[in-house]
């Protein structure tokens, strides 16, 4: 279902470290209080021409979107201009059971909330709040309760990724008529910047995400990982049939003709030396090049193929049979850079970038 995202406001009641919507931040001076990007009668005309560009499906963000004031409005509007579909991406800090019922009678039909721990002291940590943990738990109860179709987003950081199996089992636990998890990586981008110390070193996360895996499938607990916002398939090795490619392979599918926010995130992405002879090299544009530039290209194993993958993935195998020049058009990556910027990075490149976040902070900002 082709999606279009309305990032309503910036402001937030969270401090999470490593967002990566707080581009207000970024400006000498700039406030952070509400900062609507349309208000009023505007939503019409501007909900109309996202619908007549064929997106049936709408996604409402920010910044925290609960504390637009025309939040219920919007979500009326869009259901009125024939958004089958109407998402609702929230921290659920002021999802309560009234709150909920009005947003479910206005019209919403599915939520994505962030929970980034199921430990109320790092929740507190990831999140910079303080006793909040417990009314984010009900808040997806209540979501759930009112018939709303609810995910749950999990952006794995060095606070978290030593517990992915766990979380599992208390999502299991606590919400057993849970849709789906969005495992994500932190976009180098904003308050992340700042803050990337964070990344989990990815031999960490390639070592646990397997048990994550592994107990979601014995759970049934759909986790759904894409290499565009979450980490290259080569992570999940025995676990490639919970991977979606969707996202990569077809993004129009997804992003509809917009595919802007796509080619913002790839054109980040490269490739090391040692994704060469992976099975889904063709199907990959790497991880963040921030990443390997501050820790290191350790990490990456490409994935050897095999007739097991060739099954699972004949679009992939199909890629992988012919030249690069013999694809046809639709069968190739979507072009994000330029011909002349690299996509791959060597470790003698990344050798020769200063150690910046050995020295100062604001240094490696810079990088």
């Amino acid at each position: 279902m082709a999606s279009h995202t309305a990032r309503i406001l910036l402001a937030c009641n969270f401090r999470c470290p490593f967002c990566f919507a707080a581009w207000h931040e970024e400006e000498e001076g700039a406030p952070v209080t509400l900062q609507d990007e349309l208000s009023g009668t505007q939503w019409d005309d501007y909900l109309d021409a996202m619908r007549a560009k064929g997106n049936s499906r709408l996604t409402i963000s920010g910044g925290e979107p609960t504390m637009h004031p025309e939040l219920l409005q919007l979500i009326r509007k869009a259901r009125r201009t024939g958004y089958e579909a109407v998402e609702l991406q929230t921290n659920g800090s002021l999802s309560t059971r009234e709150n909920v019922r009005k947003l479910a009678k206005a019209g919403l039909t599915h939520a994505l909330v962030s929970l980034h721990s199921h430990k109320a002291k790092i929740f507190d940590r990831i999140t910079v709040t303080k006793g909040l943990f417990d009314t984010v738990v009900q808040g997806i109860k209540y979501f759930l309760e009112a018939g709303i179709v609810v995910d749950v987003s999990h952006v794995v950081l060095s606070l978290n990724v030593a517990d992915l199996e766990e979380y599992v089992r208390f999502l299991a636990r606590e919400f057993p008529t849970l849709n789906e998890v969005h495992l994500l990586s932190m976009h180098p981008e904003a308050r992340a910047k700042k803050n990337m110390h964070l990344w989990p070193p990815l031999k960490t996360v390639r070592e646990r995400l397997p048990a994550m895996l592994g107990a979601a499938k014995e759970l049934d607990v759909h986790i759904r990982m894409d290499s565009l916002e979450g980490f290259p398939m080569c992570f999940a090795p025995g676990h490639e049939d919970q991977l979606d490619l969707t996202d990569i392979v077809a993004p129009s599918d997804v992003f509809g003709e917009e595919l802007e926010a796509f080619h913002v995130i790839q054109q980040k992405k490269v490739q090391v030396p040692a994704c060469e002879g992976c099975f889904f090299q063709r199907t990959c544009y790497g991880f963040w090049e921030s990443y390997f530039v501050i820790h290191g290209t350790e990490g990456i194993i490409a994935t050897p193929p095999s007739e097991r993958l060739e099954q699972m993935y004949p679009e992939v195998s199909a890629r992988n049979a012919l030249p690069v020049e013999q694809l046809p058009k639709e069968a190739r990556l979507v072009p994000v850079r330029d011909p002349e910027r690299r996509h791959i990075i060597t470790d003698d490149e990344v050798a020769e970038v200063p150690d910046v976040w050995s020295l100062r902070r604001k240094a490696a900002q810079e990088v």
